[in-house]
């Protein structure tokens, strides 16, 4: 090639390639930091949520003397249910705090006993001690004379307490993201091992340095 066409190819430069393998890596791993921490938070809300319920609702009992409602709940450990009631049908309703075995014998008829009664009450307050671990019933019948009626009780209710099944959901959820990220991290730190120390970033810039000259533009063919 003549003199005349060497400022046509411009600086010769010396490239790098772009390592595809550090970029992809960096992109999993970002993604199972994210995935171990939304799974540990998710975990840890459910976790301490599962250490107190609330709820606020409207029921009714229908006609009849066999006919009753109960709310079931579960506590992991003591806990303590608290809470008011209202009958807004003008009658009375008998209210009852019973452990499982209490809640069968109810039933059955033979009403061995209670945690906490109170009988044909129009509305007043609920304050229970729940002994230990166990599934528990509050229970509303008809009050006296008004078996025959349908009876609406609106019921507003808090549980102290862990409810093991979104305690153990919880954990779960947490212990999985925990998991996730502490694998990030090891094979984060097993390619760093195979790449020499050298960690990938999320974008590797070509080592093709910038002139800050512009290329000579070509030279005029000769005139012969």
């Amino acid at each position: 090639m003549g003199e005349s066409g060497r400022g046509a190819w411009g600086t010769r430069r010396a490239g790098r390639h772009v390592a595809k393998e550090g970029v992809t890596f960096f992109r999993v791993f970002r993604i199972l930091l994210i995935v171990g921490g939304v799974l540990g938070l998710a975990g840890l809300s459910l976790v301490v949520s599962s250490f107190g319920s609330s709820v606020s609702s409207t029921t009714s009992i229908p006609p009849g003397p066999i006919w009753y409602m109960y709310y079931q709940f579960t506590v992991l450990g003591a806990g303590t249910l608290r809470g008011d009631y209202q009958e807004t049908t003008g009658g009375s309703v008998n209210l009852f705090v019973l452990t499982e075995a209490q809640y069968e014998s109810y039933r059955t008829g033979t009403n061995t006993g209670s945690l906490w009664s109170l009988g044909s009450s129009k509305g007043g307050t609920i304050d229970v001690a729940l002994p230990g671990s166990g599934r528990y019933f509050l229970v509303a019948d008809h009050g006296t004379s008004y078996e025959r009626v349908q009876q609406v009780v609106r019921f507003s209710l808090h549980l102290t307490g862990i409810d093991p099944t979104v305690f153990v959901a919880g954990v779960g959820l947490l212990w999985a993201g925990i998991v996730v990220a502490v694998f990030g991290i090891l094979k984060r730190r097993a390619f760093a091992t195979r790449a020499g120390g050298r960690m990938p970033l999320a974008r590797v810039p070509s080592s093709d340095p910038h002139s800050s000259n512009p290329p000579e533009p070509p030279e005029p063919p000769a005139v012969p």
